[in-house]
């Protein structure tokens, strides 16, 4: 399981919008990495890891690299991510100091989770490959999104799902979602699957974190130039002209 890569491409036609809209804006909103909802199956606790595993993140893929392989204006505002995840972070805390584990009637999702062989978080069909045990769903997704509290009100949005941590398979699961700001809607979702490696709770995973940031900026660049030529040109030109 060490260094794979699993990448799973979420057909734009499950979507209201057509997925073209994300290769051809000029701006987009990153609101950053949501771990409120994440699967965590670790014996460590992680709510002393989160910020700094995002700011190693923002760190090694910072907001002009965002610009640079996608060509467009990319406003970073952490704001609502942030807050979330602090209440993450202190529900992680009360919920360490029990070895009940209950499932979330509100999500229909674990916020946490300790090795245990009798406990599956396999979505039935949703799932389509074995390895990707614990995606969340887009109806999931556009429920969370919908209690997103920006503020912006039009545009195109980005913000990263971090789905699941797990150290028997040494595996994070990863997001990247495009959506509609003012309605909320899907517009695009990719999938990370990625190995784990390093020493320590705060090096084993923030490889993992910027490794698929960094594959994603590389696939959204690759894709822009294969499929929408036209607009990388543009784009590029563009670009240049506001250096």
């Amino acid at each position: 399981m060490r260094g794979l890569l699993v990448i799973v491409l979420i057909s734009s036609k499950l979507f209201a919008q057509d997925v073209s809209v994300i290769y051809k804006a000029d701006t987009i909103y990153f609101y950053g990495y949501d771990f409120s909802h994440t699967i965590v199956k670790t014996k460590h606790p992680i709510n002393d890891y989160v910020f700094p595993w995002i700011v190693y993140a923002s760190e090694q893929n910072p907001p002009w690299y965002f610009e640079k392989r996608m060509y467009m204006n990319v406003i970073h505002d952490f704001s609502y991510t942030n807050k979330v995840n602090i209440k993450f972070i202190e529900n992680l805390i009360v919920r360490n100091e029990s070895e009940v584990i209950k499932e979330d009637e509100t999500t229909g999702r674990h916020q946490l989770l300790f090795d245990n062989s009798n406990i599956s978080s396999k979505k039935g069909k949703e799932i389509k490959e074995e390895n990707i045990s614990s995606e969340i769903s887009n109806k999931l997704i556009g429920k969370f999104l919908s209690e997103y509290s920006l503020s912006q009100k039009t545009g195109i949005g980005l913000v990263v799902f971090i789905a699941e941590m797990n150290k028997e398979k040494e595996s994070t699961l990863l997001h990247f979602v495009f959506f509609d700001v003012k309605s909320r809607d899907l517009i695009s979702k990719v999938s990370y699957l990625k190995g784990a490696s390093g020493i320590g709770m705060e090096k084993h995973w923030q490889e993992n974190f910027s490794g698929s940031v960094y594959n994603f900026l590389n696939d959204y660049n690759s894709w822009l130039y294969r499929a929408y030529r036209k607009e990388y040109k543009r784009k590029k030109k563009r670009m240049r002209k506001l250096k």
